[in-house]
């Protein structure tokens, strides 16, 4: 996903860390850098041994290096049964006060759905491809793992306090994991694959579905899509506590650092629409 912010600096570090991440690793860089979120991370593809790849680079300082959002596409390795690329290697290293690593993964011809997270433009996807989006979400769900662990309460303790409305937890939900960042800038077409695995976990049932319906509000046709191919986990009690906690995050988004503007809007009536007393789509 191309970054809407542009700090020449901080750009100019990106691109040297790559550089460096690629000596490291044995590979060469070729094409235009794509600049993460806010300028967080960088990638380029790269060459090494004749073949292509993709390589990725960002930094932390030391205190943010210990979350599991440091090791995602690491933990994310024995994944299988997902159409995602594969980590080949990994370097760290340290530049006091920051902590940086370089990872190696397989390269994806296929384009992002949308340059951006939320989508803007019709799709006109297969349903072979909405099938496969269904299954890996499904396949996901199942792999075991210590990350996430979302505590039900306590996300409906969060999501009440954001819409300062009270908010009932569904009972005895069943978690799954989740791809807790499942947006049209991570997702691929016309062949489906699933990129950036930083967020990934155990989460209530249906939140990757929520956070993708959400950032499909701009274009009626494809968010009715999205919500068939998930209304068995939309249309539930945690399923709609999902969707006020996507709805949250990217309100709060719009509201602190001025992303989504557009999709501020829908968001915001999705939430009033789940929070009535008749809650209806």
């Amino acid at each position: 996903m191309t970054s809407r912010h542009t700090d020449s600096g901080q750009r100019a570090f990106l691109w040297r860390i790559l550089a460096e991440g690629a000596r490291r690793l044995g590979a060469s860089l070729t094409g235009d850098p794509v600049f993460g979120w806010h300028d967080r991370t960088i990638g380029s593809a790269a060459l090494r041994q004749g073949g292509r790849f993709w390589l990725r680079a960002t930094a932390e300082h030391h205190d943010w290096t210990g979350g599991e959002t440091w090791t995602g596409n690491q933990d994310a390795a024995d994944i299988t049964g997902v159409p995602k690329p594969d980590l080949l290697g990994r370097v760290e290293w340290d530049e006091p006060p920051v902590a940086i690593y370089a990872e190696l993964l397989t390269y994806v011809p296929e384009a992002p759905c949308s340059p951006t997270p939320e989508l803007t433009v019709a799709l006109a996807l297969p349903d072979a491809w909405w099938t496969d989006l269904r299954s890996a979400v499904d396949t996901l769900a199942t792999h075991p793992t210590h990350r996430g662990a979302t505590n039900i309460v306590s996300l409906a303790r969060r999501v009440e306090e954001f819409y300062e409305q009270p908010i009932d937890p569904p009972e005895a939900p069943v978690p799954l994991v989740e791809h807790t960042d499942l947006h049209w800038a991570n997702l691929t077409q016309p062949r489906l694959w699933i990129l950036d695995w930083e967020h990934w976990g155990v989460a209530p049932a249906g939140y990757g579905a929520a956070v993708l319906y959400a950032h499909s509000l701009l274009v009626p046709a494809v968010a009715r899509r999205v919500h068939d191919t998930f209304a068995d986990l939309l249309d539930t009690p945690t399923g709609r506590l999902a969707q006020l906690s996507a709805a949250a995050h990217i309100l709060h988004r719009q509201a602190v650092g001025g992303d989504y503007q557009t999709l501020a809007t829908p968001v915001r009536a999705l939430a009033d629409r789940l929070l009535s007393p008749t809650r209806g789509r």
